[in-house]
């Protein structure tokens, strides 16, 4: 039984991850675009340059895998319990370098991670 919350921050599988991180620099691009045009910073500038660092963020922050009392909850920028399941509800677990490979209900999720947090994920879901 696990007693200590952890938690990983993940990003989703790779093609969907450069489609949405492609989108949120669009956003970068069309700032800076702006500001080269003008030559001063102005509000529409500034506006985009917020809108891209929010986006950033909330892509990073909201992203993530808590792991707590033997149940796994993955959350999504949208949605904060996108998948709820026990760890003996984990049918199959494949891990790679950067990658895990989570079946629950035989429904496939791919989730990037870094190099420490899958060592840690893959501890704590096959014990």
């Amino acid at each position: 039984m696990i007693t200590q919350k952890r938690t990983f921050l993940y990003q989703p599988e790779p093609l969907y991850t450069v489609i949405t991180w492609a989108w949120t620099f669009a956003l970068l691009f069309i700032g800076i675009i702006f500001w080269l045009e003008v030559t001063v910073i102005q509000w529409i500038t500034i506006f985009f340059f917020l809108v891209f660092f929010l986006f950033a963020i909330f892509q990073i922050i909201f992203r993530r895998i808590t792991i707590e009392d033997d149940k796994i909850t993955v959350s999504k920028l949208m949605n904060p319990k996108w998948l709820e399941a026990n760890i003996s509800d984990i049918d199959n677990v494949r891990f790679t370098k950067h990658t895990a490979d989570i079946e629950v209900s035989k429904k496939h999720y791919k989730l990037l991670l870094p190099v420490n947090s899958i060592i840690e994920l893959s501890n704590l879901l096959k014990k």
